[in-house]
């Protein structure tokens, strides 16, 4: 009989991280937090792992509390993507090979002014409100994301294709 695998922590390579990450968006612009290290500077949406007894909702609300400081409402699954640290071209914030997370985004509203919380994640250098235009420019990921999310915002983020794949 096989054991059961645990996708909430990261003691074996196997093990698949699940993430949920927060698409606040106002006036055409992008709120991104802000990393940098020996690689290179890059930028992601708020958000990350969610722990054991969490729902994606409830450990998205928890991190973007401690990344900046604000309460969030959240929204729908916009966007389902893998990250596959095999297949990164660039391996920015500790990735490795052995990485396998599973990421939701989520369209959200903020409560509050962002400011950095009390637990920024490891390399984290700010945040920003980013043009949706000006993405791909900012080292934005997923990259396949910064090209097409202004295009889906006007669309009215209709749920066609949504998932991003390992991009």
């Amino acid at each position: 009989m096989s054991r059961p695998v645990d996708i909430h922590t990261d003691s074996t390579p196997t093990n698949i991280r699940v993430a949920a990450r927060a698409m606040i968006i106002e006036h055409g612009k992008l709120l991104v937090m802000t990393y940098k290290d020996e690689k290179g500077g890059w930028c992601v949406t708020p958000g990350g792992g969610i722990q054991k007894k969490e729902t994606l909702r409830e450990g998205l609300v928890r991190e973007v509390r401690e990344e900046l400081g604000i309460d969030i409402e959240v929204g729908d699954i916009v966007y389902v993507r893998e990250l596959l640290g095999s297949r990164a071209k660039v391996k920015f914030g500790g990735i490795t090979d052995e990485t396998h997370q599973l990421e939701m985004f989520f369209r959200c509203k903020r409560r509050g002014q962002p400011k950095i919380g009390g637990k920024p994640d490891h390399f984290c250098t700010g945040f920003v409100w980013a043009p949706l235009e000006e993405l791909p420019a900012l080292g934005f990921f997923p990259g396949t994301l910064a090209t097409r999310l202004a295009a889906d915002v006007a669309a009215g983020f209709r749920p066609i294709n949504n998932y991003l794949g390992d991009a």
